[in-house]
């Protein structure tokens, strides 16, 4: 009986685990498409990846997990730059991407 108890609660933990992870991913991949369209620049692979995890205190006091995603994008599709961000849970702490190109004014 213990032991079946202790099976359901790793179970339990391992699929919260799993769902929170994906759910964090999720927010990543659209914080990295928002981000490259507004610098004007394409988002490859319409993904982000993984790239670093570590525990935090939140402002609540409580521990959570801050996830560090890579992705690569393109400013005229011929070519292939490295951006990143970080998620404390599912807010964003800081993102890397390129400023929006501000249009050349005329001299004169």
């Amino acid at each position: 009986m213990l032991d079946a108890l202790i099976l359901l609660l790793l179970f339990g933990a391992a699929a919260f685990l799993w769902t929170d992870a994906r759910r964090a991913a999720e927010v990543a991949r659209r914080v990295g498409d928002d981000a490259c369209r507004r610098s004007g620049v394409q988002l490859l692979d319409q993904t982000v990846s993984l790239h670093r995890v570590s525990v935090r205190r939140a402002e609540s006091g409580w521990l959570q997990l801050l996830r560090e995603y890579r992705f690569d994008y393109s400013r005229d599709g011929s070519d292939r730059h490295r951006g990143a961000l970080a998620l404390h849970g599912t807010r964003l702490v800081w993102i890397s991407v390129p400023q929006p190109a501000v249009p050349a004014v005329p001299a004169g």
